[in-house]
């Protein structure tokens, strides 16, 4: 990503830049690779404390603030004053490394919202980094986490039910209710198996303002167990050719994960094959839509056919914290 960048930079005479987060880490590298940048931060979360930091640093290595602007707002609130009245040649940002304990992952599709809403002032051969975003997903089996999130009923004579919506129970629901979608690290939900390999089932392009996307694509699960639900994630393109990404998904600790659970686990066989079909709309918000029921199949092939109606929702314009 660095040698990436520092192309980009050096390819272009002062060269505008966006910092779309609070990528303090973007902010400093940009000004330090290109001596005749200029660099606006949008900064929404850190705010003044992000530009006492870029002040620190920039006495500690020897470049001017001068060409730093730190904002300190979030990019709905932007005036025309707050921005450089060129054209932006580089809109970068790292939503990839933002932390929230209630947070999905894919809820950092933020940054998609915010190259939107600029997209007015970028130039026609603006970079874009990151360029992509893959959603990611995986059938796991995860009986732990399934009976830790068991919904409760009657408890030594006494209804508990009204504890499941505030304890965000997912499993052994009513049928006619659906388990939130919440983020988890894989590694610490104690007993868990990858029942299918990784599937890719929706792109999404930052080069381009946001639009309606659609995707669907078939699991096939790989090894025999019990699916107790889903792991989804985002992994990142950072380069046009699509030869850099970092992933969010389980194999690597630090990131979490969005976690659905179904209803009652499915005993499956190497072979059974589940349907998801993602979309997200003009209305900026993301659906992704499954089927998980039993449905009659020749016993000679000794698999089932699995799964699973649940949408999943999140609004690109929640303003629950900054990226």
């Amino acid at each position: 990503m660095f040698i990436f960048l520092n192309v980009q930079l050096n390819t272009r005479s002062s060269p505008s830049c966006i910092v779309a987060d609070d990528s303090v880490f973007l902010t400093t590298l940009i000004a330090s690779l290109s001596k005749t940048s200029h660099v606006i931060s949008i900064f929404p979360g850190l705010q003044d404390k992000g530009a006492c930091y870029i002040q620190a640093i920039s006495d500690a290595n020897g470049f001017s603030m001068d060409r730093i602007k730190v904002i300190g707002k979030r990019t709905s609130s932007l005036i025309s004053d707050d921005l450089t009245p060129r054209k932006v040649d580089l809109f970068v940002g790292e939503p990839f490394f933002y932390g929230n304990e209630g947070m999905l992952p894919w809820q950092n599709l933020r940054f998609w919202k915010e190259r939107t809403l600029l997209d007015s002032i970028l130039a026609e051969d603006a970079f874009i980094m990151p360029r992509k975003g893959i959603l990611k997903v995986c059938a796991m089996s995860l009986p732990d986490l399934w009976r830790s999130r068991r919904s409760l009923k009657d408890v030594e004579g006494f209804d508990h039910s009204a504890v499941n919506e505030a304890l965000g129970a997912c499993g052994d629901l009513p049928t006619t209710e659906e388990g939130p979608c919440l983020p988890y690290y894989l590694w610490q939900c104690g007993d868990i198996k990858e029942l299918s390999k990784v599937y890719s089932i929706m792109e999404f392009d930052f080069s381009v303002p946001i639009h309606a996307c659609f995707g669907k694509t078939e699991i096939e699960f790989s090894t025999p167990g019990t699916c107790h639900g889903f792991a989804f994630w985002i992994d990142w393109l950072i380069d046009e050719r699509d030869s850099i990404s970092i992933s969010t998904g389980p194999v690597n600790r630090h990131w979490k994960q969005g976690v659905q659970l179904i209803n009652k686990p499915v005993v499956v066989n190497r072979g059974s094959l589940f349907p998801i079909i993602p979309a997200i709309g003009e209305a900026r918000h993301f659906d992704v839509l499954t089927s998980f029921e039993k449905a009659p199949t020749p016993e000679s092939t000794q698999s089932s056919r699995l799964g699973l109606l649940q949408a999943l929702f999140f609004n690109l314009d929640d303003s629950s914290s900054s990226a």
